[in-house]
C-alpha cells in the first residue's frame, strides 16, 4: 500500500503540473491575442452603445427633447444610467476634447430640432462592468468550475492509473517473494493475459524465468540423486573389499586389486561429472578457430586403435576439398565427438562397422555417426542425452551414462544441435550440426 500511495501522489502531482501549465499557457496566449484584437464582450458592448447613441441622436435631431425623453422612458434603468445628455454651449474645443476622450466613453454632438447643440455620451466602461457583474470568480485565471472539475478529474484519473499500475506490480512482487521462498510453480501470465501491454510481456518473461528455474532445479536434484546412487555402489564395494582384507589377511592382494579397480571407476566417474559441469557452465566456447575435419579424423584414428579388440571397423568419409573451420573450443568439441564415436563402438560387436560422415550443408557442418548395433527403443530416444541414462550394450558396465550428456552440452555451447534416431537398417544414428565459422 505504501508503494501504491507514493505512485498515486506522483501521478496526481504530475497531472496537476501539466494541467496548470497548459491553462496558464493558454491564458498567456489569449492575453497576448487580446492586446491586438478587441475581446468579443467589448465588441458587443460597443455595438450596443452605438445603437443606443445613434437612436438617441436621430430622435433628438428630428423631434427635439420631448421625443428624446419619450425614447429614454422606454429604456431600462441601466441604459438610462449609462447615457448622459449635456448642453454643448461650452464651446467646440471642450466638446471636441470630450468627443475624442478615452475609448471607454462614446460621445456625439447633435443639433436638436430647436437649434440647440447637445453632447451625447455613453459610458462603455459601466456597460461592460454591468455585463461582467454576474460573472463567476476565477482561480489562477481559470473559471472556478473548470478548476474544481480539473481537481476532481485529476483525483479520479490518478486513482485509476495508480491502481492499474500498482496492481500488477504488487502481483509481481508477491510472485518474486514466492520464488525467493523456493516456490517455482507461480505463474503470472494467466492473471495478466487480458492486458495486452508491456506488463503482459513482463509476465511472459517472468513465467519463462520461473519455468526455466524449475527445470534447472529439477535437473539439479535429479543429477544429485543419480550421482549419489552411482557413487554408492563403488563405495559399497570398497568397504566390502576393506572388510574382507581385515577378516582374511591372506586375500589382501585380491582386496587391493578390487580397491584399485573401484578407485579407478570413481576417478573416471568424477572426471566425467566435472567434464559435464564444465560443459554446462562454460558459456561462450571461446574465440579460437580449428579445423573440424582434422579434429574428427584424430578422434576416428584413436577410436580405430581401441576398436581392434572388439573387432569393430570405423570408416570416415568427408567431402574434399572443403572448408571445415569452426569457431569455438576445440577441446570441448573433441570430447563431444569422441564420446559419440565411443558410444557407437560400445554398442557394436565383432565384424560390425561404425560410419562417420562429415559434410558441409550451406552454413552448417554436419557430422553423422551411425552404427550397426541394436539401436535404442523409441521411448528412450528422447532421453539418451540426459545424465546417467544407460541402455544395455555388449560392454554394459563400462559407462556411466554421461558421455552423450557431455556431448550435447558441448554442441549446444557452440550454437549447434544434436539428435538421435534409429537407422532404417538398424543401429543408432546420431546427427550433429555445427555452424560454419563464416
Amino acid at each position: 500500500m505504501a508503494n501504491r500511495g507514493r505512485l498515486f501522489w506522483k501521478i496526481l502531482l504530475g497531472f496537476w503540473l501539466i494541467f496548470l501549465l497548459i491553462t496558464q499557457l493558454l491564458w498567456v496566449v489569449f492575453s497576448l491575442y487580446g492586446s491586438h484584437h478587441e475581446p468579443p464582450e467589448d465588441n458587443i458592448a460597443r455595438r450596443i452603445a452605438d445603437v443606443q447613441l445613434s437612436s438617441a441622436a436621430s430622435i433628438l435631431a428630428s423631434g427635439g427633447m420631448p421625443a428624446l425623453d419619450s425614447l429614454r422612458a422606454g429604456w431600462s434603468p441601466a441604459d438610462r444610467r449609462f447615457f448622459t445628455l449635456l448642453p454643448d454651449d461650452a464651446g467646440s474645443a471642450a466638446g471636441a476634447a470630450m468627443e475624442f476622450g478615452p475609448p471607454d466613453v462614446i460621445s456625439r454632438r447633435v443639433t436638436a430640432a430647436d437649434g440647440r447643440r447637445y453632447l451625447l455620451r455613453y459610458d462603455l466602461y459601466g456597460l461592460r462592468h454591468e455585463y461582467q457583474h454576474g460573472r463567476r470568480s476565477s482561480i489562477l485565471h481559470m473559471p472556478s468550475p473548470m478548476f474544481w472539475l480539473g481537481l476532481t478529474g485529476g483525483l479520479l484519473f490518478s486513482m485509476l492509473l495508480a491502481w492499474n499500475l500498482t496492481r500488477p506490480m504488487l502481483m509481481l512482487r508477491r510472485a518474486f517473494e514466492r520464488v525467493s521462498r523456493g516456490d517455482l510453480s507461480v505463474r503470472l501470465l494467466p492473471a495478466m493475459r487480458r492486458r495486452h501491454d508491456e506488463i503482459t510481456d513482463v509476465a511472459k518473461d517472468f513465467d519463462a524465468m520461473a519455468e526455466r528455474l524449475q527445470v534447472l532445479v529439477s535437473d539439479r536434484e535429479a543429477l544429485l540423486h543419480d550421482v549419489s546412487h552411482e557413487l554408492r555402489s563403488p563405495l559399497a564395494r570398497l568397504q566390502l573389499a576393506i572388510g574382507l582384507a581385515h577378516q582374511n589377511p591372506q586375500n589382501v592382494y585380491a582386496s587391493l586389486d578390487r580397491i584399485e579397480h573401484e578407485a579407478g571407476r570413481l576417478d573416471r566417474m568424477i572426471g566425467e561429472l566435472l567434464a559435464l559441469t564444465r560443459a554446462e557452465h562454460q558459456g561462450s566456447p571461446g574465440e579460437d578457430y580449428f579445423d573440424l575435419y582434422g579434429l574428427v579424423e584424430a578422434v576416428v584414428n584413436d577410436a580405430r586403435y581401441e576398436a581392434q579388440v572388439p573387432g569393430v571397423q570405423i570408416v570416415l568419409s568427408a567431402s574434399q576439398p572443403e572448408d571445415y573451420t569452426v569457431k569455438g573450443n576445440a577441446e570441448m568439441m573433441r570430447r563431444a565427438v569422441e564420446n559419440i564415436v565411443r558410444n557407437a563402438v560400445r554398442f557394436s560387436t565383432h565384424g560390425q562397422r561404425v560410419s562417420v560422415n562429415l559434410a558441409r550443408v550451406d552454413t552448417q557442418l554436419d557430422i553423422t555417426v551411425a552404427d550397426q548395433g541394436p539401436g535404442v527403443e523409441e521411448s528412450k530416444l528422447s532421453s539418451i542425452f540426459d545424465p546417467f541414462v544407460r541402455v544395455n550394450s555388449p560392454l554394459n558396465g563400462k559407462g556411466y551414462g554421461l558421455g552423450l550428456a557431455i556431448a550435447r552440452k558441448a554442441v549446444v555451447a557452440h550454437d549447434g544441435q544434436v539428435d538421435a534416431h534409429n537407422g532404417a537398417a538398424g543401429g543408432l544414428v546420431i546427427h550433429i550440426r555445427i555452424p560454419h565459422w563464416g
